[in-house]
């Protein structure tokens, strides 16, 4: 199989789950099965991404609604806090003050 592997995620209906299809071409996988190892046995990986792959997987679970349970929050988030910051920094190292419109007045 040469054809470009295509992940998809959704929301499934009337529940919390998470429905993830798994397609190459014209073929799809069914379905992952569970086997028992010995403790300590080598085993190989359930499937390997490309970087390309994991994005767009990463990507389709994003729109279904999942985020990352620990992290620094979304970028809007974060350039929200930089604007806040750079602000804080001009009222105390400079000599203005910030109005509620956002433009210095002298003191």
């Amino acid at each position: 199989m040469t054809d470009k592997i295509k992940i998809l995620a959704q929301r499934a209906s009337f529940s919390n789950d998470v429905e993830i299809a798994i397609l190459s071409g014209k073929a799809h996988c069914t379905q992952l099965v569970m086997q028992e190892t010995e403790h300590g046995q080598m085993t190989e990986p359930t499937a390997r991404l490309s970087n390309a792959a994991a994005q767009e997987l990463m990507d389709q679970l994003w729109s279904a609604g999942l985020r990352p349970s620990e992290g620094s929050g979304s970028a809007g988030a974060m350039r929200a806090t930089e604007r806040h910051l750079e602000d804080m920094r001009r009222l105390v190292f400079d000599t203005g003050e910030i109005t509620h419109s956002g433009t210095r007045k002298e003191i």
